[in-house]
């Protein structure tokens, strides 16, 4: 892996310039990047979700040669896959500027050193480890492998260019201990993390050859009539893992095969080709691995997508109060026809906000006719329910 990006990319990269949106800069940005060893895909202008099928680029990179075709017309996002397909890349996500200068605080000369990007909201802070998954930590996440980042110079959807504060130059990309460098810890209040969070981890690091162990242990019938219950419940479990979640079914074929002959001695059907079949039909309506709940499913949707134009023209300057009118868009996409639950508690944390500013903020989206509130949770009668809306805006 090299360690320093050419001129050019250097240049790109520290100004954040609108010159590096250019089809040649933004392809010779790629190719840079490809060239440090990082396996990279394309996101489409102004977004944050994957335009391609991005389970395989956890595995090999793209060459040269596909980056071409991706970046050519210079209309792109960049994305980095993390993990080891990337050297072992994982990053900290600051949500807010705030929580990152607590960190720097903390630990000056890692945020000297360590490569970092100024995105839409926050920081990225990039370094070596042995990071799984996405992570959601106090104000921002840990992101490893079976996650991607937006890299310069991609613009965020609220308009802002990505931009290099410390390029990954001169072997600063250094490999760390994640909790050694204060990326799990609260930065407000340096505490030890609960037993509850250790745990939740240990469940989140489940990949490689040992989680599909455990995942075909876990899922295996324990007795006869169960065994259409038990192939769902193995699909769901495969899901859950961060290198199969975009996976398609037919590539799964033999961890199929491993699951059945575990399970042979339990079951009455013994041709593989049921197994095979069940499988098949429950992945596509699995919408939520397991473990994964679906309101943050939803929330992390709600923030990759373009914001409703309503929002952008009404509350430009307040970003939170934007990703929560594009949380109640897809609440009410998800509900169809009905209206759908949302409590202050939950817009709340999922905003780092008070209950009472999001409740604020629920008054405000009626009173601009985004929301109609159907029925209102937390009284003496539904005292355990949430508030039930409809998101009305065009």
């Amino acid at each position: 892996m090299k360690n320093e990006f050419s001129d050019i990319t250097t240049r790109a990269c520290a100004r954040g310039c609108e010159a590096g949106r250019n089809g040649n800069m933004l392809l010779e940005q790629a190719v840079q990047y490809y060239q440090f060893g990082w396996s990279i895909i394309p996101i489409p202008y102004r977004r944050k979700a994957a335009q391609v099928k991005w389970s395989k680029y956890q595995q090999r990179r793209a060459d040269e040669k596909q980056l071409r075709k991706w970046f050519a017309n210079g209309k792109q996002n960049i994305a980095v896959v993390l993990g080891p397909v990337s050297g072992g890349l994982a990053c900290r996500d600051f949500d807010t500027m705030a929580e990152y200068e607590l960190w720097a605080k903390n630990h000056p000369e890692l945020a000297r050193l360590l490569p970092t990007v100024k995105t839409g909201k926050g920081m990225h802070v990039y370094f070596k480890g042995a990071v799984q998954g996405i992570r959601r930590v106090h104000n921002g996440e840990l992101r490893g492998a079976g996650g991607y980042c937006l890299l310069p110079p991609s613009v965020h959807p609220s308009g802002t260019m990505y931009e290099w504060l410390n390029l990954p130059l001169n072997g600063n990309l250094l490999e760390l201990d994640p909790q050694l460098a204060g990326f799990r810890q609260n930065v407000t209040e340096q505490t030890e993390q609960t037993e509850k969070t250790e745990q939740s981890e240990q469940i989140e690091a489940i990949v490689g050859e040992s989680a599909i162990e455990r995942v075909i242990a876990e899922t295996l019938p324990r007795e006869f009539g169960t065994r259409n219950r038990c192939v769902f419940e193995f699909a769901r479990a495969i899901k859950s893992l961060p290198q199969f979640a975009d996976a398609e079914p037919t590539e799964l074929r033999e961890l199929v095969k491993m699951w059945h002959e575990r399970a042979l001695p339990t079951m009455r059907t013994k041709e593989f080709e049921e197994t095979w079949i069940d499988f098949l039909k429950a992945w596509p309506i699995i919408k939520y691995a397991k473990g994964q709940e679906p309101m943050t499913q939803i929330f992390e949707k709600a923030i990759q997508l373009d914001p409703p134009s309503i929002a952008v023209e009404k509350y430009p300057g307040n970003s939170k109060l934007t990703i929560l009118t594009s949380l109640c868009r897809e609440l009410q996409r998800a509900a169809g026809e009905n209206p759908f639950f949302l409590s202050a508690r939950t817009a709340g944390r999922l905003l780092n906000v008070s209950p009472m500013q999001a409740s604020r903020w629920f008054f405000l989206l009626q009173s601009d006719g985004i929301l109609k509130l159907v029925s209102k949770g937390g009284t003496a009668e539904t005292a355990r329910q949430a508030s039930r809306y409809r998101y009305i805006a065009k």
